[in-house]
């Protein structure tokens, strides 16, 4: 992120003209290419030709200027928007080609090329907002990228500084300030990697067709023979806007064969691994021993009931469970959906909240708290300056 008058911000010294292309590599209707430090609006404005009017340097800032690129002018037509003296965005066609001739054009003007996570540091106002801005292009769902964009504002750092200058004013609020923010450390180190879930039960309660109809896809093998789930299948879903990776475990029973058996020990550790268990039991048939054990596991679980379209064998109050489901029609699915995403996120941030993202903000807050317990205010404060230091 550069500053008003386009200069990068201050944690980074400023560079001779540098530039990057940001955007992914591949398909795309539009390419974006920043140029940035000393000099770089004259640089560029030395091989853009306008298709009309002014000069890129006689140009206000934020007005895009059409044009094409190159010393004589003959390049591809590009839109280049003016930042300040020290940063300039260049936006061209998509795809491989059009970037690859704007970053040569602006080579041969004596730009030195980056790679784009460099651009994306380097031209950040703090070392967590060149973080977020980085994170930001592999955010899971548009939920988790709002609460990036957040910090890549600025959030997280604007916290970390009140959090400094209450240390020295109110010990009390500002460890209930850190506290808080390590919390926010299971939410947040997810945006990227996101949550996981893991289905199990008894061969035949239906977990294959349970996962297949909340991905909404055929992912999982349905069939009415049990061992069928010899392995962990998964597949990627965003319940409540957060995004969740489901598994399919093997179901619990005394494997016939070696294979099956190996199935059933990865279905365990997966359940063991997982952000959340959800327990899937049959009402149409009466509960098995085997489901019994399983509802006694220990472990965050959600309890459902399946085929409520077919006559039930037992109540739901009897095995606990919190809902009863029809993978097979699709009934309750929604609710379904939003007690899995409650249950992972109990207490969504506010927008425009501090959320840490990386573990080490949530380490560097945990150990900031025992210094903070401990006496040690100085060396506190000194972590948490780092923090937004470190590269």
């Amino acid at each position: 992120m550069a500053n008003e008058d386009g200069h990068p911000g201050s944690w980074v010294e400023s560079a001779a003209p540098r530039a990057a292309v940001l955007t992914p590599a591949g398909a795309g209707a539009i390419a974006v290419v920043r140029v940035w430090g000393e000099r770089a609006l004259a640089v560029v404005d030395a091989v853009f030709l306008p298709s009309s009017g002014a000069s890129l340097s006689a140009t206000r800032p934020g007005r895009p200027r059409l044009g094409r690129l190159g010393r004589e002018g003959l390049g591809d037509q590009v839109v280049v928007v003016v930042e300040g003296p020290c940063a300039v965005e260049i936006q061209c066609h998509g795809g491989s080609a059009a970037p690859r001739a704007v970053m040569r054009a602006l080579a041969q003007a004596g730009v030195t090329p980056v790679e784009p996570d460099l651009a994306v540091i380097q031209t950040s106002a703090s070392a967590i907002q060149a973080q977020a801005n980085l994170d930001l292009a592999r955010a899971a769902t548009l939920k988790c990228a709002r609460i990036l964009l957040d910090q890549s504002a600025g959030a997280l750092d604007r916290e970390i500084q009140a959090i400094i200058e209450l240390i020295g004013a109110d010990r009390a609020a500002a460890l209930e300030r850190l506290e808080a923010l390590a919390a926010l450390g299971g939410l947040g180190t997810r945006l990227v990697r996101g949550f996981t879930v893991a289905l199990a039960g008894r061969p035949n309660v239906g977990k294959s067709r349970l996962l297949n109809a909340l991905v909404g896809r055929e992912r999982a093998l349905v069939d009415p023979r049990p061992g069928t789930t010899r392995d962990v299948v998964t597949a990627a879903v965003a319940l409540g806007g957060w995004p969740v990776e489901l598994m399919d475990t093997a179901g619990e029973r005394a494997g016939e064969g070696a294979i099956e058996r190996a199935g059933i020990e990865r279905g365990r550790a997966a359940r063991e691994q997982a952000d959340l268990v959800i327990l899937v039991l049959d009402i149409s048939t009466q509960l098995a021993p085997a489901d019994r054990a399983l509802i006694g596991e220990p472990g965050e679980r959600l309890v459902v009931a399946n085929k409520i379209d077919l006559p039930p064998a037992w109540p739901l109050a009897e095995a606990g469970a919190a809902i009863g489901v029809s993978a097979a029609n699709s009934e309750g699915l929604g609710e379904l959906a939003s007690l899995i995403a409650g249950r992972l996120v109990p207490a969504p941030p506010a927008p425009g909240a501090a959320v840490p993202f990386r573990s080490i903000h949530v380490e560097t807050f945990k150990r900031a708290g025992e210094l903070f317990r401990a006496g040690d205010a100085a060396g506190a404060v000194a972590i948490l300056v780092a923090l937004g230091r470190a590269g």
